[in-house]
């Protein structure tokens, strides 16, 4: 008793020895860069403490805190520049001036990121690339979505946007598929919340699938790291095996209230039209061998339906705080009409974030965002009915306005292009919570808590209305379909450092993570309305469809790190994941991970030798596995007996797929390799990257023997390969005092392969075209090809019409043309790969100046050798409407010409590649213009301007499928991506 006595004493007696030493005293200064420029937004932090300032518009901080006596140190930090620490002595002085030079860090090797949930590393000990993306090239982008603003910025990244629809969907890839019915795309994490960020189809319409991260005001972040690869997911679990994409949002400051408006209008509009048929004249028979023609009105559909159109997105926010609490609110608003007529898109959002410091050793932060947004759509594209494929299926000699009687006249088996938007009505209507706690402590010197408990709240509810009388539903529809999704993960992270010696110094994180989610699909749809109704009340045929699903994921990960002497750093990290979706036996799961730093520029012979021109030369090195959580349903591994009716008793029916439960998650194991090097006094960076990724055990459908009862059964047989490299380049060729020019340059490359898949291969799209085939890069085209003479040349009928080839196929299933006495195909169909939607390469360049108040701009984003499956194309050849017929018309093709394309599918696989002007934006901005204002800054930014591409649609960008994984590169009624001004305003007081 007298121990345990003596040891509370003594506790109290250091408390008070350490509360009589730290005194109160205020830290000011200013920060500038190499060439006397103030840098704001610099973070100040007293080291080994959560004391700190950021500087403002004018570089200047002021930092009030308890230190203690003798010597401290003041750390610097901001992206770009490297990190400086300074030594300061108190003794007993109330204020102190530090100011401070910071050099450029072109490559970012000093920069903080987070590698895991509240741990915080510098990016000079990671072995694997994370990043960084900031939240101005983010707001500047003018891109609505934050997902599209991400394209062009970083190396390994594909962004696409799916269709030019106002809220349509963007697809994001980090490096390659990496399973054929999963999902690929990469976990998305903002402010800790793992967050959902599903591709919602609630209109059962393709093109306008909407994915949520849309609900997110790129105004609100203030920074993106993307972390890509395999070893990633050892820190963040399985589910990140296809990458991370963190995003963090603006935070308060310490200082006085500050206050940020923003405006902007924007124009979009049609980009390119597409060729059409423009010749007065059509066929008077329907034979073939009848050349002659009668003359006809032709007209131009396009004009019709496509539109000129403005938008506008406000934005105001408020910050500020003191030693002990910050806060940080903001509220915005965006409306924006699309080149389509009746079709729109209105999202409203807020968020606020509150920090408070308890005491020296204990902070928390609490945050919540809301949006709500509406849009109105247009059926368009994918397998069904919509505006522009009424266009494609019609003659464009039909006059589509109404008739004297008010009747739409009939164009085809769609509905009339006016009747669609006139009368339809789809409308989609989204609200999203996001919020999370997280408490951060640290106890004691170098040891770091952080516990995050994270909500996502998303309810997508669509509604139809077809009116009576149209061709696809001669009774009119009605229907409502609502995907409620709620999401919570539970982290609990531990960092500890410590140095060992003089030199060494090791890292120990520990963490548990749990996750869960829970989807709630219901639907109603009704046909057969009463006149003037458009909702499903009292229609004669009503039917309704529920389902629910329900998944948690939970794990466990130790990493140990250990750098020598600032320069080696070498890590080691073991992770235990599990999920509902398994069988009991394989639930659980091991992956390691393990991963090297060197930064050779710091051993002396380097520095006396190389130093003055290779300023930084890291070698990197990565290795790790992860298991992919998305190939399978909640419930596929059960057999699911389906629900029936027999004689007015309720009673099962046996599934056509048999459940297994000895599924266990698809596994990838990644190795990366990279050097990232500066030279020329960090003017140019380098950053280059080799990966090679094998994923075994994929989960694909087996056929069973039909002594079974059953006609499939999912197993893990498949295998997939990934291998590609990766450049980051990134100079400043001038940078004065008043003038800088900067350029950023990426290039990657992918190479996929599937294997080992039952029967050769798949249909997973594009109407079975796309296809997963062992040998081949997931979802390439197959399908029918041109017959063609010994040279090369097609091969003709005897009228000059191009054929498709046939033949018979050998015992490995490669097809062997054959031809009858008079040289001609004969035999059967035949079919193999006619195009690969899998881009050679993807690359960017952007360019940047800035002059005194002046910035300017430019970026390239290109993406080579790909194909794309034109449907556009195809019905363009056999419908009337394209200028395939108008050349047959007019006798520069043989008549029948486009007929006989229409059955080659060789003849509508195009050349997708592009090079395209991505942003072009110019800006000013004045600093203290008037009392009270810090900052003023004007914007112009052009988005989509140009596309250099041989594509004869409107924009080889676009995806049928929308988010699909497999099933990519299919063009059919989409609507085009659109060419965007907006002139934008913001300011600060």
């Amino acid at each position: 008793m007298k121990k345990k006595t003596y040891l509370f004493s003594t506790f109290l007696m250091l408390f008070f020895v350490q509360f009589i030493v730290a005194q109160s005293v205020t830290i000011t200064g200013t920060v500038t860069d190499d060439f006397g420029e103030t840098i704001p937004g610099v973070t100040v932090q007293i080291k080994n403490t959560s004391k700190g300032a950021v500087t403002d518009f004018s570089g200047n901080y002021t930092l009030e805190a308890n230190v203690k006596t003798g010597n401290n140190i003041l750390v610097f930090r901001s992206i770009g520049f490297s990190t400086k620490e300074m030594s300061f002595t108190y003794e007993s002085q109330t204020e102190i001036t530090i100011d401070a030079v910071l050099g450029a860090d072109i490559l970012g090797l000093d920069e903080v990121v987070i590698t895991g949930v509240g741990a915080l590393t510098a990016k000079k000990q990671i072995g694997n690339v994370i990043s960084s993306v900031s939240g101005l090239e983010i707001a500047e982008s003018a891109s609505l979505d934050v997902t599209g603003a991400l394209s062009g910025k970083l190396a390994g990244i594909q962004v696409s946007q799916n269709s030019g629809d106002p809220a349509a969907g963007i697809s994001v890839r980090l490096r390659s598929a990496s399973t054929v019915n999963g999902s690929s795309d990469p976990l998305y994490i903002i402010d800790g919340v793992i967050v959902n960020n599903n591709s919602t189809n609630v209109l059962n319409v393709t093109s306008i699938v909407q994915n949520r991260l849309s609900d997110i005001s790129p105004q609100d972040i203030d920074r993106i790291e993307v972390i890509k690869g395999a070893a990633a997911a050892a820190i963040y679990g399985s589910r990140a095996s296809n990458g991370v994409v963190q995003i963090f949002t603006k935070k308060g400051k310490s200082g006085e209230p500050v206050i940020t408006l923003s405006t902007s209008v924007n124009s979009n509009s049609l980009r390119k039209k597409r060729d059409f048929n423009e010749v007065p004249l059509d066929w008077a028979s329907s034979d073939i061998t009848d050349l002659t023609t009668v003359p006809v009105t032709r007209y131009d559909y396009q004009d019709m339906v496509f539109q000129n159109s403005m938008g506008t997105d406000n934005y105001v926010s408020v910050s500020g705080g003191n030693e002990k609490t910050n806060y940080f609110t903001s509220f915005s608003y965006l409306n924006n009409e699309g080149i389509m007529k009746s079709t729109d898109y209105e999202r409203i959002g807020g968020r606020i974030r509150i920090n408070q410091e308890i005491n020296d050793w204990a902070s928390a932060s609490i945050g919540t965002y809301f949006s709500t947004s509406n849009s109105n759509d247009m059926p368009n594209g994918g397998y069904g009915a919509g505006v522009l494929s009424t266009i494609l299926f019609t003659d464009n000699k039909i006059d589509p306005n109404k008739d004297a009687d008010g009747n739409y006249p009939n164009m085809t088996f769609y509905p009339n292009i006016f009747e669609y938007i006139d009368t339809f009505d789809f409308k989609q209507k989204n609200n999203r919570i996001i919020s999370d706690l997280q408490i951060n402590l640290k106890p004691v010197d170098g040891l770091n808590i952080n516990y995050t408990l994270g909500y996502d709240n998303a309810e997508s509810t669509g509604t139809t209305y077809v009116p009576i009388g149209t061709n696809t539903v001669t009774l009119g529809r009605a229907s409502t379909s609502t995907i409620s999704t709620k999401q919570i993960n539970s982290d609990l992270n531990a960092s500890f450092i410590t140095d060992v010696s003089d030199l060494f110094e090791s890292t120990t994180t520990a963490g548990f993570s749990w996750q869960a989610d829970n989807t709630d699909v219901r639907a109603i749809s009704a046909t057969g309305l009463a006149l003037g109704v458009k909702t499903t009340n009292g229609a004669a045929t009503i039917s309704t469809n529920e389902s629910r699903s329900e998944r948690s994921f939970w794990g466990g990960f130790v990493q140990q790190t250990f750098g020598f002497d600032n320069k080696l750093f070498v890590t080691g990290a073991i992770r235990l994941d599990g999920s509902s979706v398994f069988g009991a036996d394989e639930k659980n799961q091991l992956y390691p991970k393990a991963s090297m730093s060197y930064l050779l520029s710091e051993e002396d012979f380097w520095k006396n030798s190389l130093g003055s021109t290779v300023n930084n030369f890291k070698v990197r090195a990565a290795w790790g596995q992860a298991g992919n959580l998305t190939a399978i349903g909640p419930f596929d591994r059960l057999s699911n007996y389906a629900a029936t009716s027999i004689d007015g008793s309720s009673g099962l029916i046996a599934p056509t797929q048999l459940g297994n439960p000895d599924l266990k998650p698809e596994r990838q194991t990644e190795l990366e390799f990279g050097v990232d090097v500066s030279l020329f006094k960090n003017r140019l960076g380098i950053e280059l990257t080799y990966y090679s990724q094998d994923i075994e055990d994929l989960l694909l459908a087996r056929t069973l023997s039909p002594s079974t009862g059953a006609g499939s059964r999912i197993e893990n047989i498949g295998t997939m390969k990934n291998k590609g490299f990766e450049a980051l380049v990134t100079a400043t060729p001038v940078q004065k005092s008043d003038f800088t020019w900067s350029v950023t340059g990426t290039f990657s490359t992918n190479k996929n392969e599937v294997n080992n898949i039952e029967g050769e291969q798949f249909a997973i799209g594009n109407f079975g075209f796309s296809v997963a085939k062992n040998g081949q890069p997931l979802g390439v085209f197959y399908q029918g090809y041109y017959a063609r003479n010994d040279d090369g040349s097609l091969l003709l009928t005897a009228a000059g019409i191009p054929q498709r080839e046939k033949g018979s196929t050998d015992a490995n299933g490669n097809p062997i043309a054959e031809r009858d006495a008079s040289g001609q195909p004969s035999g059967a169909n035949l079919s193999k790969v006619i195009g690969d939607p899998n881009p050679d390469f993807i690359a960017s360049l952007i360019n940047e100046f800035t002059y005194k108040n002046f910035s300017f701009r430019m970026q390239f984003d290109a993406v080579q050798g790909v194909d794309v499956l034109s449907w556009d194309t195809r019905m363009n050849y056999r419908f009337g409407g394209g200028a395939e017929t108008g050349k047959e018309l007019t006798g520069e093709l043989v008549r029948g010409t486009g007929a006989a394309k229409f059955g080659i599918a060789e003849s509508y696989i195009e050349d997708g590649s592009y090079i395209k002007l991505r942003e072009l934006s110019v800006a000013y901005s004045l600093k203290n213009p008037l009392k009270g204002v810090n900052n003023v800054k004007f914007t112009l930014t052009g988005r989509n301007l140009l596309s250099f591409d041989n594509y004869s649609g409107y924009d080889p960008e676009v995806n049928m499928d929308a988010q699909s994984n497999g099933s990519r590169g299919g063009i059919m009624g989409l609507t085009p991506i659109p060419r965007v001004i907006k002139l934008g305003l913001t300011a600060t007081f």
